[in-house]
């Protein structure tokens, strides 16, 4: 079995500019924000604790965090797929504790 040697174009902090570096660290919190309350606006939806909004959740992001489309579909394509992820795991918990009794 051979060794496989992977090129990455690694950036250090100290290395950067530290603007560059503040304005990534924000644009990285943000995203994750507006991901988060992608999720937690689907889960409330689901167990019926609010109504479905007359305004698409990708509106919404875009309001609320000031995204432009990029990362307002990334939030909502993310947080889509972790909550399928979830289900998914979910039932593989439950199969797993069937199995187990």
């Amino acid at each position: 079995m051979g060794m496989k040697a992977i090129f990455s174009n690694r950036l250090y902090k100290h290395k950067i500019d530290p603007d560059f570096v503040m304005s990534m660290d924000h644009t990285l919190r943000v995203f994750n924000q507006a991901k988060h309350f992608r999720y937690q606006a689907e889960v409330r939806e689901l167990r019926g604790v609010k109504a479905k909004s007359s305004v698409s959740i990708h509106q919404r992001l875009k309001q609320r965090y000031g995204l432009n489309d990029y990362y307002a579909n990334s939030a909502v394509q993310e947080g889509r797929a972790l909550l399928s992820a979830q289900k998914e795991l979910k039932k593989v918990y439950i199969r797993s504790k069937k199995e187990q009794m």
